[in-house]
């Protein structure tokens, strides 16, 4: 992707100035600017996107949150000596012009988990960096130097992730301790077992094993992307959508990851 379809994708990167209402004490950080900072360090851009515009918010769509996901320099060469297929580490970058979340420096990885490409996020941010814009050169520097010093670690993650073997009772505590962070279920309400059983499902043989790898794997894409059914509140099956909220879609994903973390530093947390 280059710049001219990230204008097309996430206008909002493109925006000179805040949204109206946000106070003059606001320093505004143009999202373009960074992309292209990091784009001559040789990242280059995997994908955008921006949230939609509510009726109510209509002539905000060049404030509203976006976020840009880039690939590290050399990514392929991180996933080559990795050894675990197609996995590239990257850089995802949040940001709005309206005040609605500060800009956020989020390290992950990517994975192309079929031959025709498509691509599927896991893991965004073992670690997240606030960006203050009373300092956003020296922060964003700090930032970038970071998210290429930890990506090792990242695949570290992975490596481990492949050797933790799980029961299916410890399978079957993940997803359900999983379905509580993807559908909101509070602890001392019961989880649902479509919710379970949905979550857990292998989309594709490489994905069917029952290693923590796999597990983490097939939970985070069926909760990003949905198409399983579960009970609505009227107690009719209905279709999961897939997440299109910027900011639900990166809790999620960081609390997966902090969640299979906690398993893999042991002892093993409630799964309740």
């Amino acid at each position: 992707m280059n710049l001219q379809a990230l204008q097309v994708a996430a206008p909002a990167a493109f925006s000179d100035s805040a949204a109206p209402h946000v106070s003059d004490r606001y320093t505004h950080v143009k999202t373009s600017d960074i992309v292209e900072r990091l784009m001559d360090r040789g990242f280059t851009i995997r994908s955008a996107a921006q949230q939609k515009t509510q009726k109510r918010k209509s002539g905000h769509e060049l404030f509203q949150r976006h976020k840009v996901t880039m690939d590290l320099p050399d990514a392929k060469g991180f996933g080559a000596t990795a050894k675990l297929g197609n996995i590239f580490p990257t850089l995802t970058l949040v940001n709005s012009g309206d005040w609605s979340t500060n800009f956020l420096l989020a390290a992950g990885l990517f994975r192309l988990v079929c031959e025709n490409g498509m691509i599927a996020p896991f893991g965004a941010a073992n670690e997240t960096l606030k960006v203050r814009h009373d300092r956003i050169d020296e922060d964003v520097t700090l930032g970038i130097d970071r998210v290429i010093e930890k990506a090792p670690q990242l695949f570290q993650f992975a490596d481990d992730a492949i050797s933790h073997k799980m029961t299916e009772q410890q399978q079957y505590r993940f997803a359900r301790k999983a379905a509580r962070l993807r559908f909101d279920v509070a602890d001392e309400d019961p989880v649902s077992s479509e919710m379970i059983a949905g979550l857990n499902q292998a989309r594709r043989p490489d994905d069917a094993g029952d290693d923590l790898w796999s597990i983490f794997n097939r939970v985070q894409e069926n909760g990003t992307h949905g198409g399983f059914r579960i009970a609505g509140p009227n107690g009719r099956l209905r279709r999961v959508r897939g997440r299109s909220n910027i900011a639900s879609d990166l809790s999620w994903n960081q609390g997966l990851w902090n969640l299979t973390k906690e398993v893999l530093q042991g002892p093993e947390p409630s799964l309740n």
